[in-house]
């Protein structure tokens, strides 16, 4: 994560490099940007653009603040604002022959062979969803399981997905499972990773204590920034 001061404001954004020719700005719901540039773009040139798109940046920064306070969260209607992955995204529901979901630009489609069923093109949204769930934090998971093995021992174990109106996660180290909100779907990849780390420790540690916080601390150091964000700016999408 890098920062800018723009107007006398610091902003943190991403960079994201690639073959495209332009440099692509987008605010996160975090009111961070994710910044996308052609591979030669320097980081003084990358700068200096940031500079002179400052007044449309701070402008939409504002706009969305304003926006995001009126708002709801996670209703899953037709043109609605949702998140994926940190995303914001519009959400709309077709007719078509058989039953999918796509993603297109800022767009996600979920097409329904029902017409004018708006529940069940909601149930196909929210299987495609929890399908994608299990790989993505399995991926996730195996991950930092990976990182502790190298010091600690952690039992193979089962993963499920549902949603949680209290909790991102939890751990049974007694059933060697793992629980994980859904809802950890809408936001950044660094904070399913700090959930799936914080409910692995447990396979050591069942207690919060400073055994399980030295662990957290030695894989993640950031973690309590993570936390406090996490909570901050995501909690209202289990609402």
């Amino acid at each position: 994560m890098r920062t800018i001061v723009l107007n006398n404001r610091i902003i943190e954004y991403d960079v994201k490099y690639n073959a495209k020719k332009n440099v692509n700005i987008r605010i996160r719901p975090d009111l961070r940007l994710n910044v996308s540039a052609p591979r030669w773009v320097l980081k003084s040139q990358l700068e200096k653009i940031l500079n002179e798109k400052s007044s449309w940046i701070i402008h939409n920064l504002e706009k969305q603040k304003q926006e995001e306070k009126a708002e709801k969260y996670n209703v899953f209607e037709n043109g609605h604002a949702i998140w994926l992955f940190g995303m914001k995204y519009r959400l709309y529901f077709r007719t078509d022959t058989r039953n999918y979901v796509y993603i297109m630009n800022d767009q996600i489609f979920v097409c329904s062979k029902r017409e004018n069923d708006l529940e069940y093109a909601q149930g196909i949204f929210k299987n495609w969803l929890k399908d994608y769930a299990y790989s993505y934090y399995f991926e996730v998971l195996n991950k930092y399981k990976d990182k502790l093995r190298t010091k600690y021992k952690i039992p193979d174990f089962s993963l499920q997905v549902r949603e949680m109106k209290t909790r991102w996660g939890t751990c049974i180290p007694s059933k060697k499972k793992i629980t994980l909100n859904l809802s950890l779907m809408y936001t950044p990849q660094k904070y399913l990773e700090y959930v799936a780390l914080h409910e692995l420790i447990h396979f050591l540690e069942i207690y919060h204590n400073e055994h399980f916080y030295s662990i957290f601390e030695e894989f993640m150091p950031d973690y309590k920034e993570r936390q406090v964000t996490l909570n901050r700016e995501y909690s209202r999408i289990n609402r």
